[in-house]
């Protein structure tokens, strides 16, 4: 049982200084269902030998009520870019789902 209830998480969800809207699209097909989400595209660096890996490492954070079913190749379209659904990580007593994502 999640430990947030439905009004602790529209409290970070909800306000804009924390969530955006997304399009959600299962299967990456449709029109879509606007979700909030809490997006974070942070950069990321690695250095091996004499090459160094750049890019970015997009996450979205999702109440899991919201993206039930969500599956691998799903997308997410936030601010005009789409993004596809690479690894899902849900939690069992936060209420909320994380996805990875790649950008499409």
């Amino acid at each position: 049982m999640p430990q947030f209830s439905a009004s602790d998480l529209a409290a970070f969800f909800d306000v804009d200084d924390f969530g955006v809207t997304a399009t959600y699209k299962a299967g990456g097909v449709g029109g879509g269902v606007a979700v909030r989400i809490i997006f974070t595209n942070n950069y990321v660096a690695f250095t091996g030998g004499t090459v160094d890996i750049e890019g970015t490492y997009p996450v979205a954070l999702c109440k899991t009520t919201d993206i039930s079913g969500v599956a691998h190749d799903d997308t997410l379209l936030i601010d005009s870019v789409t993004y596809k659904v690479i690894g899902v990580q849900p939690s069992s007593t936060t209420g909320t789902t994380k996805l990875i994502m790649n950008e499409v």
